[in-house]
């Protein structure tokens, strides 16, 4: 006996079925973290987890031969939730994961806090004067970068290294450049960049969304009107791009 298969049911299975392999995709690939927050990983992980349970539902009633028989199909979704769907899956399927750069900085802005606030902030621990440098890794990036924005007074002559990719705000100043990290409290669209300035006599030669780490002392400029932290480069290193470019809060 053959089945009839109805297209509505098929079509839908087949949508779900693209959507687990979307999913399964971006979970055994590296490149998820540069997307999402770590630790809303476990979010994805349960989409992945009922998306697949409502494939295996749909698939028994395409293929139940009575459901089909019975149900006539008279009942159609409309052809542009299916465009939709079929042209988010094939985006998501074809368009790789890349690294947001420069271009996405520009539009969404830098991550500028004013200095010289008066509330109270809770300083991260200094570094002691026998250690010779203050090293912002991505576990420490948002705490030092906030408090140096901040708090900028407390670290000033403090020797700092960092690093990062090149980026030009509007009206840069002669002699610097920005260096950021982007900075994800959710997922990629929430993401804003977050560094420091960096003053370097040879700053025309540094290619923005290059990778460089920075050492040197923290120090003060003015910037459009803001008294904003600043380092005063001593050494500007080019690197390559990190395996994680990004940096989580509350990560």
């Amino acid at each position: 006996m053959f089945i009839k298969l109805s297209g509505q049911n098929l079509l839908k299975l087949l949508v779900l079925m693209g959507f687990c392999l979307l999913f399964y995709n971006t979970l055994t690939t590296p490149g998820l973290s540069q997307v999402i927050n770590p630790q809303f990983i476990w979010n994805t992980k349960l989409g992945f987890t009922l998306l697949l349970v409502l494939a295996i539902i749909q698939m028994f009633k395409t293929f139940d031969w009575r459901h089909n028989m019975a149900c006539g199909c008279h009942h159609k979704t409309g052809q542009l939730a299916y465009i939709v769907f079929v042209g988010t899956l094939i985006l998501g399927l074809l368009v790789p994961i890349s690294p947001l750069g420069s271009a996405t900085a520009s539009q969404k802005g830098v991550k500028f806090m004013q200095t010289g606030t008066s509330v109270p902030v809770s300083l991260p621990v200094l570094p002691a004067d026998s250690q010779p440098e203050l090293g912002i890794t991505a576990e420490n990036h948002v705490k030092y970068i906030t408090a140096f924005y901040e708090n900028s007074t407390a670290f000033i002559g403090k020797n700092i290294s960092l690093k990062g990719f090149v980026y030009r705000p509007d009206q840069t100043p002669a002699q610097h450049f920005f260096v950021a990290r982007f900075e994800i409290s959710c997922c990629a669209a929430d993401a804003v960049p977050s560094g420091l300035f960096i003053e370097w006599d040879d700053s025309q030669s540094i290619n923005s969304d290059s990778w460089v780490e920075i050492h040197g002392k923290l120090a003060t400029f003015n910037y459009l009107g803001n008294k904003l932290p600043v380092v005063k480069a001593t050494q500007v290193i080019p690197i390559k791009p990190l395996a994680t470019p990004y940096v989580y809060v509350n990560n």
